[in-house]
């Protein structure tokens, strides 16, 4: 595994699973919950140690269950949550609190990481973020960060912050490369961590053509490209031979002009 260093010297693995739909029925993310943990199992077998998940997933308790099921020191794995702010609209301090304090329960005492899940106003963003900045003082959480933000929001909340977000988690993929928004982030030290970066994948037949000429997938292929960006991926797979193969790329560089092609 490589790892990527946050502002607050926090090491993070480049590749993580996400995790919305695991622990239920039919891996359906408005599905009922059945606390199933045997494909997160099948995760860590594979080394994954950064688990990607969110209050409005429902499955927190089914995360802190695997790792208990699968034995692991709850140190030994790095859980991603996030509060939301869209889905659950915030109406007071109080309701931020409880939904924090939940999360940093169900997992043991703290949050490895701990994300705002979507913007909403900036008033709002600023208010939900300095609940997180206290928290991280606290020592309930290593990292903050934020998730789905422009340039603009996180501009405002820099402009006020403490502690500026050490993370954005942002749709990456072919359709949808976002390079202008990741080089803002870099350039802040804010690390860019992609979700969906296997969905959508309009040009697979290239990506198929140059995985061959490196013995890998075209999946394999894709995360390799955005790791060498310098941007976190959690890719997601309930079957257990994916999960290795996308957490098996550590054993291939891509070169200038592969990686060209790639964005093309």
């Amino acid at each position: 595994m490589e790892y990527l260093t946050l502002h607050n010297g926090f090491k993070v693995p480049v590749v993580g699973m996400g995790a919305n739909t695991f622990g239920k029925v039919n891996h359906d993310f408005y599905g009922a919950l059945d606390n199933d943990t045997k494909e997160l199992i099948w995760a860590y077998e594979n080394g994954y140690r950064l688990i990607d998940t969110a209050i409005v997933y429902r499955n927190e308790t089914v995360i802190a269950k695997s790792i208990k099921d699968a034995h692991l020191n709850r140190k030994d794995v790095m859980v991603t949550s996030k509060i939301p702010t869209k889905e659950l609209p915030l109406e007071d301090d109080e309701k931020i609190e409880a939904m924090i304090q939940s999360s940093i329960n169900i997992f043991g005492g703290y949050v490895d990481i701990y994300l705002i899940h979507h913007p909403s106003t900036d008033e709002i963003n600023l208010k939900v973020w300095k609940a997180l900045e206290s928290h991280y003082l606290k020592g309930h959480f290593k990292a903050i960060g934020v998730s789905n933000f422009s340039k603009e929001q996180l501009d405002y909340i820099m402009k006020y912050a403490n502690i500026k977000p050490m993370m954005n988690q942002i749709e990456s993929n072919p359709a949808n490369w976002q390079q202008e928004l990741i080089s803002y982030c870099k350039a802040y030290d804010i690390v860019p961590v992609a979700w969906g970066p296997l969905d959508p994948v309009p040009n697979k037949d290239i990506l198929t053509t140059i995985g061959n000429h490196y013995g890998k997938t075209w999946a394999q292929i894709l995360l390799r490209h955005q790791i060498q960006k310098g941007v976190v991926v959690i890719p997601k797979s309930h079957n257990k031979l994916r999960q290795f193969e996308n957490i098996n790329i550590f054993d291939f560089t891509l070169s200038l002009e592969d990686m060209r092609k790639i964005e093309e």
